[in-house]
């Protein structure tokens, strides 16, 4: 049944914060913002609820916005396996300090489960012994794009 749905993408909280707060703010970018919340309104961009979490944070007017998104998704069984899956072949992925849970490997996670790309400023970890998104993403073969290449993926331009 996965196989019918359209390609879609999942996108990580560091992508919605380089958007929002460092490259693409909403009021000089308003038909890139409109072009991501008629992808969020067709189902086409999601992301796990743990990336609300992170972003809830700094409760600013991104996350006061992410609130009003319907984009922001509950773990199912299969995404709650993927995560088991990936945190045991990559515990690194996540920093076990934290007092709120990481949302890399749930993104990556709903990835899996839906078959979709990842969207995220993260870069490889190269020789760290900490392994980060798009080091995962390699692994299980999933696609995980920069915002730019999401960009043009989508034939946008400004």
């Amino acid at each position: 049944m996965r196989d019918l749905l359209p390609p879609g993408h999942v996108i990580d909280t560091n992508a919605l914060v380089d958007l929002w707060r460092r490259w693409y703010p909403r009021d000089v970018f308003p038909t890139l913002w409109k072009r991501i919340e008629q992808m969020i309104t067709g189902g086409d961009l999601v992301a796990p609820r743990e990336v609300l979490g992170e972003l809830k944070r700094q409760r600013d007017e991104l996350y006061r916005w992410a609130v009003a998104q319907k984009c922001f998704l509950a773990l199912d069984e299969e995404q709650i396996a993927y995560v088991k899956d990936i945190m045991a072949k990559f515990p690194s992925l996540v920093d076990p300090n934290k007092t709120i849970p990481d949302a890399d490997p749930f993104v990556i996670a709903l990835a899996l489960a839906k078959g979709w790309k990842v969207i995220t400023t993260e870069g490889p970890g190269g020789t760290s012994p900490r392994k980060r998104i798009p080091d995962v993403c390699r692994h299980y073969g999933i696609n995980c794009l920069s915002l730019l290449d999401f960009f043009r993926e989508k034939g946008w331009n400004f």
